[in-house]
């Protein structure tokens, strides 16, 4: 039997547009059925083709970039003002940037949470302006910014390609200026001591997830003096950490005795992630956050847009939930709208 009018009206329609391994990801079977049995459908996007021709999509989920792709979505948003488009490019753009995408975190006023001391390398010519003294460096440029080995070096872009996660832990001048086989524009992270705890935080619209990850060991002064010798070149690369941990490396072992860093108040991290919300104007992100050893600060380190919700339990449900508040949202504005309209046809004279 035909769906009836009332039937069809109550489907709320999400077109994805996804990376292949993000599809096989994220569209699972078990998924799809249950946000069906809510009466959410999800259509595949034909990336190639006018958004306008295909459909119809109350609200649209992506994660591919171009400018083509750019413009497709930008005509069908003109076209269909009443969609929602998760996320608008220019604010995804932000992300891509590995000094853009921090910058909010100083417009938050929160206390207790700020980013980690960078320097932009943006060119080759930028390296002349480096200059070491006693483990601490600085740029003729930027005099305010000083960091201390050892650092992290990371690509300026975030762009999801293989470079994007390219990246080192710097020991010394030499592994700066000789070992490191990063090319600019790059930043270089002051490496804060952290517990070898990161806290992953998931926003999917007002929902908020934090989850407690490994991550790089803690570097003591004497680890410092292991690594420079085994590593004479001044530079390890993550994956080379993360080799010799797993291999228990005596240089990694770290203080095994010391106190791992406890889970932040649940009220914090929903206030900077509301924060962060706002600020980067997106529905689907997380960010990485550490707590500094040395203060009861909490640093962000990284931050990424549409990451792997299927990795948190019951993520059918949490996503479900989350597309349900986007059609209640176009609900109340279609509301409102008509509401304005309805005054306004009321206080028309020429109605009279």
């Amino acid at each position: 039997m035909p769906e009836s009018k009332a039937e069809k009206t109550c489907i709320f329609r999400v077109g994805y547009a996804l990376p292949t391994r993000k599809t096989d990801a994220f569209m699972v079977e078990p998924f799809i059925t249950y946000a069906k049995q809510r009466h959410i459908e999800f259509i595949p996007i034909d990336p190639t083709k006018p958004l306008t021709e295909q459909g119809p999509f109350d609200c649209i989920i992506h994660k591919l970039y171009g400018h083509e792709w750019n413009h497709n979505l930008e005509h069908f948003f003109n076209t269909n003002p009443n969609a929602t488009i998760i996320d608008r490019p220019s604010a995804i753009q932000r992300l891509h940037n590995r000094i853009s995408m921090l910058e909010p975190i100083a417009q938050l006023n929160i206390p207790n949470i700020n980013i980690p001391s960078q320097l932009l390398i943006q060119d080759f010519d930028s390296f002349k302006n480096i200059q070491t003294a006693d483990q601490t460096i600085y740029t003729t440029n930027q005099t305010l910014t000083r960091l201390t080995f050892p650092l992290i070096a990371k690509p300026l872009l975030a762009d999801g390609s293989t470079n994007a996660h390219n990246m080192s832990l710097v020991l010394n001048h030499a592994g700066l200026t000789k070992g490191l086989k990063l090319d600019p524009p790059m930043v270089l992270q002051q490496f804060v001591n952290h517990g070898g705890v990161i806290f992953k935080v998931y926003v999917a619209g007002e929902y908020v997830k934090c989850v407690k990850r490994s991550s790089l060991p803690d570097v003591s002064s004497e680890m410092m003096e292991k690594m420079e010798l085994e590593y004479p070149g001044g530079v390890m690369s993550f994956s080379q950490i993360s080799s010799a941990v797993i291999a228990g490396d005596d240089a990694w072992d770290g203080d095994k005795k010391s106190e791992k860093p406890k889970m932040p108040e649940p009220e914090f991290v929903v206030e900077v992630a509301s924060g962060l919300r706002e600020a980067l104007g997106l529905h689907l992100f997380n960010f990485d956050m550490i707590k500094d050893d040395k203060s009861d600060g909490y640093l962000v380190v990284d931050i990424n847009y549409f990451p792997g919700y299927e990795k948190l339990p019951l993520y059918e449900s949490v996503m479900t939930e989350f597309f349900l508040d986007v059609k209640k949202s176009q609900e109340e504005k279609k509301m409102m709208m008509e509401n304005e309209n309805k005054n306004v046809d009321d206080h028309d004279p020429t109605q009279a």
